[in-house]
C-alpha cells in the first residue's frame, strides 16, 4: 500500500492525479507553442497584402508569389528539413526553427522588396524543418497517443492560423504593416524560449559513444536492458533523448558455466522512400491540401457569387470553416474510443466529409451552411489522421522522418497548385462549373486514395501481428 492508496485496491485519490496533470499541461503547453506558430507568418500576411503591395511597389503577380513562398518552400526543402532533424536531433530541430521563424518575420517587416522575399524564405524553410521534427517527436514520445498529439498540433496550429486571420489587419491599421507583422516574432520567440526550458536537461546531455566504440563494455540494446536485468544508458538521438530504436541487440551466448553478452546488428528499418504508403499518404495530402486550400481562397467568393451571401455572411463562413478545423482534430480521439472504431474508419470518414463539402458546394449551393460545416469538421481532421498514418508505419524515428519527408514533399507541392489551378480555370471559363467539376474530381481521388492507404495500412498491421506471433515462443 501506498499514501495514495491506503486501501491497497489500486484506487488513486484525486490529489495523487493532480502531480500527473501537472507534469501532462507542464509537457503539453510547450507542444502547444510551438505548433500555434507555424501558420501565423504566413496568415498574418494575407489581409495586408494590398497595403503592403502598395507601399513597396509590388504587382499582382509579385504579391501572389509573396503568399506562395512558404508552401513552395515546405515542398522543396523538406527532404533537406529531414537531414536538418537527423543531424541536430529533435529538441534542437523545434529551438532553431522557432529561432529563424522569428527571425524571418522580423526580417519580412524591415520594409524592402529583397528583404520581404528573403524573410519568406528563411520563414519557409524554418517550418519546414519544424513539420518533420513534430511528427518525429511523437513518434519518439507519443507513438501511442499520436493520434491525440497530431490533433493538437493541428488544433493548436489552426488556433494560431484564426488569431492571426482575426488580428492581423487591425494591428496594422494601427502601427503600419511593418510593425504590424513584426509583433508576431514575439510568438516564435516565446516558443523557441520556453521549448529550450523544458527540454533542457535533455539537450545538454551530450550523445553517447557510437555502437563501433563499445570496445570492452557491455552492450546495450534499443531499451537499454542487458541480458542480466541491468539497466543501463541505451543508444540516444544528437539531442540527448532516447531514440525510438537502437543499432544494438542483446544475444545471451552460453559459455561453460555462466554466459556473456554479445552484441549483433539489428537490420535498420528501409527508407521512408522504399515505403509504399508513404507515396499513397502524400499523393493522399496532395489532393487533401489541393482542396484545402482552394477552398479557403476561394470560399468568401464562391458563397457570394453562387450562394447569394453578402460579403459580410461569406466572410463570417470562412471563420467559421476555419474554426472547426480547431474542433475536428481534437474529437479524432474521443471517436476512436468507441467500440469497434479503428484507424482506418477514420481516414474513410474524413475523406468522405471532404467530398461530401465539394459535392454540397458544387450541386446544392443553397446548402452552404451544410458544406461550411462537414468541410470545416473534415479540414483539420483529415490532415491529423494523414500525420498519423505516417507515425504508425513507421518502424522508428528514422523512416519516421524519411515517412514524413515524401508525406510533405509530395503533400505541399499538389497542395500549392490548389488556389492557382482554380484561380486560372475560373478566369479561363467564366464561372464556377469547371473549377467545381475539378474540385469533385480532386475530392474522389482523395477518398480512392485514402481508401488505398486504409488497405496499405491493415496489411501493414497484420504483418507486424504476424511477426509478433512467429517471434514467440513455440509452446510445448
Amino acid at each position: 500500500m501506498s499514501p495514495a492508496d491506503p486501501g491497497g485496491v489500486g484506487v488513486r485519490r484525486p490529489e495523487a492525479r493532480r502531480p500527473d496533470l501537472v507534469r501532462a499541461g507542464t509537457a503539453l503547453l510547450p507542444f502547444a507553442l510551438v505548433c500555434l506558430q507555424l501558420q501565423i507568418p504566413t496568415v498574418a500576411l494575407g489581409p495586408v497584402i494590398r497595403t503592403i503591395q502598395a507601399d513597396v511597389g509590388l504587382d499582382s503577380a509579385a504579391a501572389g508569389a509573396l503568399t506562395s513562398i512558404p508552401v513552395f518552400c515546405f515542398a522543396l526543402l523538406t527532404p533537406f528539413a529531414a537531414r536538418i532533424v537527423g543531424w541536430a536531433g529533435v529538441n534542437r530541430s523545434l529551438v532553431g526553427a522557432s529561432l529563424l521563424i522569428g527571425t524571418g518575420v522580423l526580417a519580412r517587416s524591415t520594409g524592402s522588396v529583397a528583404a520581404l522575399f528573403a524573410g519568406s524564405v528563411l520563414l519557409g524553410g524554418a517550418i519546414a524543418v519544424a513539420n518533420i521534427a513534430i511528427p518525429t517527436l511523437v513518434t519518439r514520445r507519443y507513438r501511442h497517443r499520436a493520434l491525440l498529439m497530431n490533433g493538437v498540433q493541428t488544433s493548436a496550429t489552426n488556433v494560431g492560423s484564426a488569431l492571426a486571420a482575426a488580428v492581423s489587419a487591425p494591428v496594422v491599421a494601427l502601427l503600419g504593416w511593418q510593425v504590424g507583422l513584426a509583433v508576431w516574432s514575439a510568438t516564435s520567440f516565446l516558443a523557441a524560449l520556453v521549448w529550450w526550458w523544458a527540454n533542457r536537461d535533455a539537450m545538454a546531455r551530450r550523445r553517447p559513444l557510437a555502437p563501433a566504440d563499445l570496445v570492452g563494455v557491455p552492450e546495450v540494446g534499443a531499451t537499454g536492458e542487458v541480458a542480466a536485468g541491468v539497466v543501463v544508458a541505451g543508444p540516444h538521438a544528437p539531442d540527448g533523448e532516447p531514440t525510438s530504436g537502437g543499432s544494438l541487440a542483446v544475444a545471451h551466448q552460453a559459455s561453460g558455466g555462466g554466459g556473456r553478452l554479445a552484441a549483433r546488428p539489428v537490420p535498420r528499418a528501409v527508407s521512408g522512400l522504399r515505403v509504399p504508403i508513404a507515396w499513397v499518404l502524400g499523393f493522399t495530402f496532395a489532393m487533401h491540401g489541393l482542396c484545402y486550400f482552394a477552398v479557403s481562397s476561394w470560399l468568401p467568393t464562391l458563397l457570394q457569387e453562387r450562394s447569394g451571401l453578402t460579403a459580410g455572411a461569406a466572410g463570417a463562413c470562412v471563420s467559421v470553416f476555419m474554426a472547426l478545423g480547431i474542433v475536428g482534430p481534437l474529437a479524432l480521439p474521443l471517436l476512436l474510443r468507441l467500440p469497434g472504431t479503428r484507424l482506418w474508419m477514420l481516414m474513410t470518414l474524413t475523406t468522405l466529409g471532404w467530398l461530401a463539402c465539394v459535392l454540397l458546394l458544387a450541386f446544392a449551393p443553397t446548402a452552404w451552411l451544410a458544406a461550411v460545416l462537414v468541410g470545416g469538421m473534415a479540414q483539420g481532421a483529415c490532415f491529423t489522421v494523414i500525420v498519423t498514418f505516417g507515425v504508425h508505419v513507421a518502424a522508428d524515428e528514422t523512416q519516421s522522418r524519411g515517412i514524413q519527408a515524401v508525406l510533405q514533399t509530395v503533400g505541399f507541392a499538389g497542395a500549392a497548385v490548389g488556389p492557382v489551378l482554380i484561380g486560372a480555370v475560373r478566369d479561363a471559363s467564366g464561372g464556377w462549373s469547371a473549377p467545381l467539376a475539378i474540385m469533385v474530381g480532386v475530392g474522389c481521388a482523395l477518398v480512392a486514395l485514402g481508401g488505398v492507404s486504409s488497405r496499405l495500412l491493415v496489411a501493414h498491421d497484420a504483418g507486424a501481428g504476424d511477426i509478433a506471433s512467429s517471434s514467440e515462443p513455440a509452446r510445448r
